[in-house]
């Protein structure tokens, strides 16, 4: 597709899949701009505070598809199993089964840490108090609830490193699998 012919919304998804593969500070604009296939300036057209904004709008794009796809899984009237499943699955869609890499892991280190760490923490709450509402429902008191939570983002984003690091979604395709008993299942403690 020719360059003059993105959208904004092309653009980032571009941009997105630049800091996915080389991280914040391993995207420098030259890899930004060859991603995009749009020069610098044109670049700072779109994003006049260059690649914090463009960082920014990366993050607000998978804000966007979260909020639309992944997170009404949770808030759906299904029995707290089905959701759980639902949940898993579109994770499994977002990530490519496991070998897209999540910008919280990208973005929550060197230079990007102190940029974004706030925001992406604040992201990280709000799912987690999302996950122990389900466990809520299923009968589950409300600290233990809020633990499952806590180890289900942690097995999410463990299964998401470990496979990049192997080379292979297996370890993040067995998280996507056993997911609502790791959320609902057998004491978290």
């Amino acid at each position: 597709m020719p360059t003059a012919a993105l959208t904004r919304d092309e653009v980032i998804e571009r941009i997105l899949a630049a800091f996915r593969r080389f991280g914040y500070e391993g995207s420098s604009l030259s890899r930004l701009s060859d991603a995009t296939g749009l020069g610098r300036s044109s670049l700072y057209h779109y994003f006049p505070n260059g690649k914090e904004d463009m960082a920014s709008a990366a993050m607000a794009a998978v804000g966007g598809w979260f909020t639309q796809y992944v997170l009404p899984t949770l808030t759906s009237k299904e029995a707290p199993e089905r959701r759980a499943q639902a949940f898993a699955g579109k994770l499994a869609e977002f990530y490519s089964n496991g070998m897209a890499p999540c910008l919280t892991d990208v973005f929550t280190i060197g230079e990007a840490g102190s940029l974004f760490q706030q925001h992406l923490g604040s992201r990280m709450r709000s799912l987690m108090a999302l996950l122990a509402a389900v466990a809520e429902d299923a009968g589950i008191d409300k600290v233990e609830a809020a633990v499952r939570a806590e180890n289900a983002v942690i097995a999410i984003q463990g299964s998401l490193v470990v496979s990049r690091a192997l080379g292979s979604n297996g370890p993040f395709m067995r998280m996507v699998e056993n997911f609502p008993n790791l959320l609902l299942g057998a004491s978290a403690a």
